[in-house]
């Protein structure tokens, strides 16, 4: 459904580098499709060269002939590249945002036209197509602009939609957990060097069982504290490396990242 669209991708830092990756390595789009902008032409060349895409420091140009504006940029800026670009828009265009904390609102009232306006988050594992995209639709948006965009980031991973209500949770939640996901990674391999493996034996196993208990709560539906009853024998070692985990405060501490992180995105968007 992509594949007579023109996608302008303005901002093409990290995460614009990696949708720009993963689209034209799984087929979603061709190189001919996209046309990619950077603040500096160092970046521009870049892309030109490792993707053989049309690229420009001038965003107006990228828009002119674009289906699907990815907005990519930082929400601190975004207002100077929405007016640098708006002389350009015209209303048979779809504008989807990574920001996060800007609004569909602020968006909208930034664009000016009545533009369908569509917010993504994704998070930094759709690197490897292992990502999670929350997707939400201003009221301008359309079921099948929506679909656009599933088609979009799909490629990326998984994707849901849900109410724009819900974004700042999403960023806290999905956009940063990986992060914290890391940090635990790192303290249990830790905790295996501390009992003698060496500490590539020790990441290696803890991934694994990352990996591993990541998908057992994806796949058969069943509570997280289920699944971690099936691993804690009576008298068993587990409950006592539990009991630890619970001294340390680990689920308060946890909760506390998560609600901190939403709150600092609800905050960028006013910045």
């Amino acid at each position: 459904m992509l594949k007579e669209k023109k996608i302008a991708v303005l901002g093409a830092g990290k995460m614009g580098e990696v949708l720009v990756t993963r689209l034209l390595s799984t087929g979603t789009l061709e190189k001919e499709q996209l046309f990619v902008t950077a603040k500096h032409e160092s970046r521009v060349a870049y892309f030109r060269e490792k993707f053989d895409v049309k690229g420009s420091t001038d965003n107006a140009e990228a828009v002119k002939n674009a289906d699907i504006i990815l907005l990519c940029v930082k929400p601190q800026i975004a207002p100077k590249v929405i007016a640098s670009i708006r002389e350009s828009i015209h209303q048979d265009q779809l504008v989807i945002s990574i920001m996060a904390g800007f609004t569909i609102e602020q968006l909208q009232k930034a664009i000016v036209l009545p533009l369908p306006v569509i917010r993504a988050m994704p998070n930094t594992p759709c690197e490897i197509g292992a990502g999670m995209t929350v997707l939400a639709s201003g009221n301008q948006t359309n079921g099948e602009q929506i679909r656009f965009a599933e088609a979009l980031f799909d490629s990326l991973g998984k994707t849901i939609v849900l109410d724009e209500k819900y974004f700042d949770a999403v960023t806290g939640l999905s956009a940063s957990g990986p992060a914290f996901i890391y940090v635990v990674i790192e303290a249990l391999a830790e905790g295996g060097v501390k009992c003698g493996l060496p500490r590539d034996v020790s990441t290696a196993l803890v991934a694994q069982a990352c990996l591993g208990a990541a998908r057992m709560v994806a796949e058969t539906n069943q509570h997280p504290a289920i699944l971690k009853d099936h691993v804690t024998t009576p008298a068993g070692c587990t409950i006592d490396g539990l009991l630890k985990l619970e001294e340390g405060g680990l689920r308060v501490t946890m909760i506390k990242a998560v609600d901190e992180a939403a709150r600092r995105a609800k905050s960028l968007g006013s910045e």
